[in-house]
């Protein structure tokens, strides 16, 4: 059964697309702690995404409720159930707000049906992998954990190249995986919009979720606004667990495939592999 914070994520991600600019910081407020709805009046919900009251009781009927005490009540019966609920001011740690980002991923992932995602990424000839800023190290992990699943998988864009060329030569036998997590570039909207016609997977977070209507594949988690920096925790914990199905999916040919490149790091040498 979800839990009333996975059903409330779940409306914000699927009215996203159609928020306004305000409705927008009060749903990126919210997706990361979905708590402080019951820690916060509307009047401080508002102060602290700097809107208006209005603007947020607008947000709250947008998303499928008839106003704050309403949405509370909601929260709080899980709370009755037995269901950990923060109900006042507290001091979390970082790592907490890790627990709390992989928690929420946890809940996303097991109400989303990746079966189609997993085959097609099992098929597709080519896979080529994009990332920017702080996007990029993902992106290098993602296609280094799929390059153990299956070959010809490319990390795009490397040093001095341009997007242009490589992308010109896609077809509907290539897949393209996006990695957009929050602070992209200011091109980021035109590659988006470039790949719409084309066989392609988003991976962001709640800044992301307005995309959702322009790319075939969205998995999306949540990045707190507690810390900071971010942490990246979440994503990578997505992207493991993304490259674990792939792999499982794939059998014995992911196995054939790991294989040959233990080989390759042996005959190298590439590898320190001493064990005490």
């Amino acid at each position: 059964m979800m839990t009333h914070y996975h059903v409330l994520l779940e409306r914000i991600a699927n009215e996203y697309a159609g928020l306004t600019k305000n409705s927008r910081r009060i749903a990126d407020f919210l997706q990361s702690s979905p708590e402080r709805l019951l820690m916060l009046s509307t009047a401080e919900i508002a102060e602290s995404c700097g809107v208006s009251k209005t603007s947020v009781s607008r947000f709250i009927r947008q998303i499928g409720y008839q106003d704050h005490t309403e949405l509370r009540h909601q929260l709080l019966a899980e709370r009755e159930q037995g269901t950990p609920v923060v109900t006042g001011d507290g001091v979390e740690s970082d790592i907490q707000f890790d627990i709390s980002e992989l928690q929420q991923l946890q809940n996303y992932l097991a109400s989303v049906d990746l079966s189609v995602l997993i085959e097609t990424l099992a098929q597709a000839r080519r896979i080529k992998v994009i990332g920017y800023r702080n996007s990029y190290p993902l992106a290098l992990h993602l296609r280094q954990q799929l390059l153990q699943c299956r070959p010809n998988v490319d990390l795009l864009p490397t040093p001095g190249q341009t997007l242009g060329e490589e992308l010109a030569s896609l077809d509907e036998q290539d897949f393209v995986i996006l990695v957009g997590i929050r602070r992209r570039p200011k091109s980021f909207k035109n590659l988006v919009a470039y790949l719409q016609a084309k066989p392609c997977l988003l991976i962001t977070d709640q800044s992301g979720l307005k995309y959702s209507n322009q790319v075939a594949h969205l998995l999306s988690c949540h990045l707190n606004n507690e810390t900071p920096l971010d942490s990246h925790a979440a994503p990578m914990s997505l992207i493991a667990y993304l490259v674990n199905r792939l792999y499982l999916h794939l059998g014995s040919a992911a196995v054939q495939q790991s294989s040959a490149v233990s080989q390759s790091y042996a005959q190298l040498e590439e590898l320190d592999e001493h064990i005490i």
